[in-house]
């Protein structure tokens, strides 16, 4: 499927990136079977979807199309993601357009019959939306109870965990996690796509992950020294069931076990954790963001005497200039970000980036944590072990139906890497083993392009 986009730069990537989990490839006005529009004029003589903005060039042709558009106050748009799943976004903004009129100010104008059928003008900016998306992501302001617990000379780990599990809990009666609201920036994708479908008969394939349908990551962030001597645990497991994950430790928070580290880098991926598992990076200036984490990478390589491509931030803290210097830090990609949780550690409220596929966040590939961590199932929403493990499931055939990316996080010193839950913890990596659509791998094999790796 051969698609143009006449828009800005800026614009046309976004595009590209919301087509990203879809076979299509992008290529000059004349050889494309579809343009997609953006802030310009639509040409004639061809297959169109116009996005709807505030620009000169798109009020100029409503006004030339004698179209009457309406903008109001956003509501729920509801959009299939399959057969099962229904996802829902609220815009900003709503357009309420009529059809278009007969009475064309042109001679050349083609009937507006001919013209409903090569033009689809959706219903609310899609490009507005996902910058408002990411925007909101990345710029939430830290909450007071944070800023409290970071910014004393003592760590913030030094605090009791019962204490700091208390002030993370959640309304635990009132959390949804079906996830039909949690992924706007994949409903504004579907929406998309279904425009496609409308002018071209039907959708663009969805690529495959090695041939598989979805694919499944399992990680660890190694806090603490205690996390790292039971790393073993997880990993003797993990091998037997034939599931590489991927350990992210920090570089100076305690001493480094080499041989462990070696142990866990033989058989899956070792990536930085920064160094002293603090949440001030935000505090930072790029210059000592970029040092810290570059000091991370060497120590780690230097243990493994292998590549360290992925980095995580402790607490899971994101902003465009953490993003900036893990870039110029040079690793591969950040797997910072969560698709969505119930009370994020910075902001105390609910968080998320709102996809379950890899994204190209200005150079660096971000990999979303796309289920909630098991610090947020057990110690936010207060679910035992195997409670967890079944709404995980649960949200698994979710990402599955839509062809996206399950990631992971398990900490090896939390309620599954217990003797009292290891059970629960094996009958996990069954469940992910055993579905025959799941590629089942870690980060540094995804392919970095902002998409799902070939199939």
């Amino acid at each position: 499927m051969k698609i143009a986009v006449q828009g800005g730069p800026a614009d046309a990537r976004i595009i590209r990136e919301l087509l990203s989990p879809w076979d299509v490839s992008f290529t000059c006005f004349d050889d494309a079977e579809l343009v997609i529009i953006y802030k310009e004029k639509p040409p004639e003589k061809k297959k169109v979807i116009v996005i709807p903005s505030e620009s000169e060039g798109f009020t100029k042709w409503i006004e030339d199309m004698k179209l009457a558009v309406v903008r109001k106050p956003g509501k729920p748009v509801s959009v299939a993601a399959g057969a099962q799943t229904v996802l829902n976004i609220t815009p900003q903004i709503l357009y309420n357009h009529s059809k278009l009129v007969r009475s064309a100010p042109w001679s050349k104008l083609p009937t507006a019959t001919e013209i409903e059928k090569n033009l689809v003008l959706l219903t609310l900016d899609i490009i507005g939306e996902y910058n408002k998306i990411l925007s909101t992501t990345l710029n939430t302001q830290p909450s007071r109870i944070y800023r409290l617990l970071t910014s004393s000379p003592v760590p913030y780990g030094m605090a009791p965990r019962p204490l700091r599990n208390l002030l993370m809990k959640a309304n635990r009666g009132q959390q949804n996690l079906t996830y039909c609201d949690k992924l706007p920036v994949d409903a504004l994708r579907l929406i998309l796509v279904k425009a496609i479908k409308i002018l071209l008969g039907s959708e663009p394939t969805r690529k495959s992950w090695n041939g598989k349908k979805y694919a499944c990551v399992l990680t660890h962030d190694v806090d603490s020294r205690e996390a790292l001597q039971r790393t073993n645990r997880l990993r003797k497991l993990e091998e037997k069931y034939d599931v590489p994950s991927v350990w992210y430790i920090p570089s100076k928070r305690y001493k480094l076990n080499v041989e462990t580290i070696r142990e866990l880098a033989n058989y899956g991926e070792v990536g930085a954790h920064g160094t002293r598992h603090d949440g001030k990076l935000d505090r930072l200036s790029e210059q000592k963001l970029v040092d810290r984490m570059r000091e991370a990478k060497q120590t780690l390589e230097k243990i493994t005497d292998s590549p360290v491509r992925g980095f995580r931030t402790p607490l899971l803290q994101h902003n465009f200039k953490i993003l900036q210097a893990v870039n110029k830090a040079g690793y591969a990609y950040d797997s910072s970000i969560p698709t969505w949780e119930p009370r994020h550690p910075a902001s105390m409220q609910p968080h998320g980036i709102g996809t379950i596929y890899p994204l190209d966040m200005d150079g660096i590939i971000e990999i979303p944590v796309s289920l909630p961590q098991d610090h947020q199932m057990i110690h936010v929403l207060g679910v035992n072990a195997r409670d967890a493990v079944r709404k995980w499931s649960e949200i698994k055939e979710v990402i599955k139906e839509l062809g996206g990316l399950c990631t992971l996080l398990v900490h090896p010193d939390y309620a599954l890497a217990e003797l009292s839950n290891i059970f629960v913890y094996e009958e996990l990596l069954n469940a992910i083993v055993s579905d025959s659509q799941a590629w089942v791998g870690v980060p540094a094999e995804i392919g970095w392009s902002a998409s799902p790796v070939g199939g």
